[in-house]
């Protein structure tokens, strides 16, 4: 999570600094993302086919992927169109995830996890923000809110490393207690 959290910061920057160049970058990007999956995919079926002979699915799967991934890097402009649309979604998804994970960690005795809660509606708000404004007139605008919303979603993943690390203290502390307790009522059944 926390290289996640890095590396979405650092996507986050980069949209901000280079809006007019975002969104075809990014549906070029996917396009490169979508042939790699495909050939992943691809050498999934080649390595099952021996196991399942029904998985015909699987290879024309593969096959889409790169195709799909061939003509978005020749043509991204289509996606890069809807790009505002998909990461505004993205955006709103993932500040949904980050408020059920604050409510998660407030269950599990986080202190900070309002934070995180409060840190989930700025994420929210932007994704909102980039799906209800005219796309066409504010693509720059709208990369830009999209970059601080991959910003804010790497800051969520710091703060949810963060949380995991103090519930696993926690869950260490019990478990060396229990342990303890173990231990002494074996002396006892000893003696």
């Amino acid at each position: 999570m926390c290289l996640a959290g890095i590396a979405l910061v650092v996507l986050g920057v980069l949209c901000i600094m280079y809006p007019g160049n975002t969104l075809l970058s990014l549906a070029w990007a996917f396009g490169l993302m979508l042939i790699v999956t495909g050939c992943s995919t691809f050498g999934a079926w080649a390595t099952l086919r021996h196991v399942n002979p029904f998985n015909g699915l699987t290879f024309l799967a593969a096959l889409m992927q790169v195709f799909l991934g061939i003509v978005l890097i020749i043509n991204p402009a289509p996606l890069a169109v809807a790009l505002p649309f998909i990461f505004a979604f993205w955006v709103m998804y993932e500040g949904i995830g980050l408020m059920v994970d604050s409510f998660n960690y407030k269950r599990l005795g986080w202190d900070k996890w309002w934070v995180l809660c409060l840190l989930s509606v700025l994420v929210i708000c932007a994704g909102c923000y980039g799906l209800f404004c005219n796309p066409v007139a504010s693509a720059a605008t709208l990369a830009w809110l999209v970059g601080l919303g991959i910003i804010l979603d790497g800051v969520g993943n710091w703060l949810k490393v963060a949380a995991v690390n103090r519930v696993e203290k926690r869950l260490h502390k019990i478990s060396d207690r229990i342990q303890q307790v173990l231990d002494v009522e074996d002396v006892e059944e000893v003696k």
